[in-house]
This record gives structure tokens, sequence and C-alpha cells, in this order.
């Protein structure tokens, strides 16, 4: 019998024999085994060792956790838009399949990245904290007006701008792949990343945790922005130097920031970001809605029943995985240099 480990939670307490039905009807088992975002590879290993697909939250799928799943693993199901914690390289090389979920959670993304804008715009968070301690004043606070500038315009981007209509701010992006057609649709200027920086009032982070974007927000780029920016990031962690960001805050270089991912998952508390006012901070939550988790799971059910019949599967990234099937794992996964 086939078997899928579902390594996430499951808070919603979704009927998973209602979602994965069709995989259940062609014979899998369902199992599942809530990792709970653990970066131990050993734990990752012996919760899902011996399955043949798993849906995978945000463990490290690394080249060790990879070898230790080979002998059975066919399928990885990212749970979400980004990969960055799968190796793709080596899975390609063992032959393991790798999808993820686009667009499946990009409007509570989109809605989140908007709610963290407004939130360091008019200082809702900190009023909050300060009527809690007894205060009764409030300091001035903006409107969402001027330039907004949105870096990475996939799924989530173009939600952002689409939501972004509705206020007086000129929307501009960029990105590496740009999708001119609803860039135009939407009333969007594609223009470069350096462009971007310059002009923007407010700077929507939405880039990959590629090698080219990691500390995209440092030093050299902050310098290029005007000063008394704000920078809203719901990407990923590694696009941030954290502590130059910190820097600029102090310095009123950033007027204030809205972070929903950080370097270091769970927030590390003792983090120099807690000490600064003008940053609101959500604990990688801006996916987390009842719409959002429920699309995601059908996404990656979807994706399996598809797999399962051999059919072509748009979420498949790296479609070249066939080729070495057929090949043998054990003798691959010791010559590491080939994956590595």
């Amino acid at each position: 019998m086939k078997k899928l480990a579902v390594l996430v939670d499951n808070e919603l307490e979704l009927d998973f024999d209602q979602i994965f039905g069709a995989a259940i009807a062609s014979g899998v088992q369902i199992d599942h085994i809530p990792l709970h975002h653990t970066q131990d590879p050993r734990a990752v290993i012996a919760a899902a060792k011996g399955y043949d697909y798993v849906v995978a939250g945000r463990e490290p799928w690394d080249f060790e956790t990879l070898v230790g799943c080979a002998d059975n693993l066919k399928l990885i199901l990212r749970f979400g838009a980004g990969y960055d914690t799968v190796d793709l390289e080596s899975a390609t090389h063992m032959g393991i399949a790798v999808a993820n979920a686009p667009g499946a959670n990009a409007k509570a993304v989109a809605e989140h990245t908007l709610a963290l804008m407004m939130a360091v715009l008019r200082k809702v968070t900190r009023y909050d904290r300060e009527l809690r301690q007894g205060g009764i004043a409030a300091s001035m606070s903006q409107t969402l007006e001027g330039t907004v500038a949105i870096l990475g315009f996939g799924n989530i981007g173009q939600e952002l701008a689409r939501l972004l209509s509705v206020f007086p701010v000129k929307v501009i992006a960029y990105d590496a792949y740009p999708n001119l057609a609803r860039a135009a649709q939407l009333g969007v200027e594609m223009v470069s990343a350096d462009e971007a920086l310059a002009r923007a009032d407010i700077i929507s982070l939405h880039l990959p945790a590629c090698v080219e974007m990691l500390d995209f927000v440092r030093k050299e780029n902050l310098a290029k922005m005007k000063d008394g920016v704000y920078i809203i990031n719901t990407s990923r962690g590694a696009v941030v130097n954290e502590h130059d960001l910190a820097e600029a805050l102090r310095s009123g270089k950033v007027a204030g920031a809205g972070l929903d991912t950080f370097k270091v998952e769970p927030f590390d508390q003792n983090s120099e970001l807690k000490q600064i006012s003008n940053v609101v901070l959500t604990p990688h939550s801006a996916a987390v809605s009842t719409q959002g988790v429920r699309g995601v799971f059908e996404s990656c059910a979807s994706t399996l029943e598809h797999f399962l019949k051999n059919e072509k599967a748009p979420a498949i990234l790296n479609p070249t995985y066939w080729y070495f099937r057929n090949e043998q794992i054990h003798d691959l996964v010791q010559d590491t240099a080939v994956c590595q």
C-alpha cells in the first residue's frame, strides 16, 4: 500500500479522508504526523521514512533528509508557495518530484500584507500597547498614499496590487520575470529593482529566498531608498538583513516596518527588533486563514491526484525528476558530489 504523511498541523481539524478522497480511492493510506516546524533533519527522517508522499511544512528537506527518505519517497508536496526549504536539485537527482501550491493562499497573504501596511502607517498596534499601559494621547500617523513598490509580482504581489486599487496610491512593481499583461490589467508600472527602491514611499517584499535575493534589504539598498520609507515583508526572512533594518529604523531612514517572516523561526525572543517601537511583528502568520489553509490542502490533494494518474501536474517544480526515477538510488546518494 502507498502511504502519504501529512507533516503539517491540522488546526482546522479538516477531514483528510474527504480532502484526499481521490488518493484514498487509489489505495493510498493517509497518516497525520505533525512536526510543528522542527528544524532537526533526524526528526524529519524519523517521521517520513518509508512514506511514498509527504505534505511538507517548514521543516528542512536538505540533502541529509532526502537521503534518509529516498528509498520510498516519490513526491514532496510543499504546503504553500515557497520551496526554499527543499533542496530541489538533490530531490531531482534522486527521482523525487517536488510541488508547491501556487496561488492557493495568495489572497490571505496579500490581505495580511495590507493589514501590516495599515497597522504600521496608522500605528494601530503601538496605540494599543500605549493605551493598555495608561497612555491616552495619539501621536501623528500616516494615511495610505504615495507610491507603493511591490517587489516580486507573482500571485501574491498581483493580489496585493488589486487590493491597493481602492487607495490613492501609485503602484509600481519589480519582478525578474514580469507578467506585463497582468500588470497592464491592474494599472501597475513595471520598473527595475533600483527604480522601485528609489521611488517608493512604501516597499512590500514578495521575493523568493534564492541566492540573488538573500539580504536584499541591507545597507547598500537601504541607501537607495527615500528617507522615511516604510518596509513590509511577508515573503521570506532571508531577504532582510535584520540588523541593517533595525539600524535604519532607529535612525529614521525607515519610518516603520511590518515583518511576518524572520531569519530565525520561531522568532528569536532576543532579537533587537523587539526593542524597536515602529515595527510590527507577526509570527509567519500571513497565510494562516481558514480559507487559505483549506485552499493549500486542496491544492496538495489535487496535485497528488494528478501524480497518481501519471498526469501532468502544473505545480511540479522539477519536471525532470522522472529522468532519474529509474536510477539506482542507493548508488546515486552515495556520490554526494552528484547532488551537492
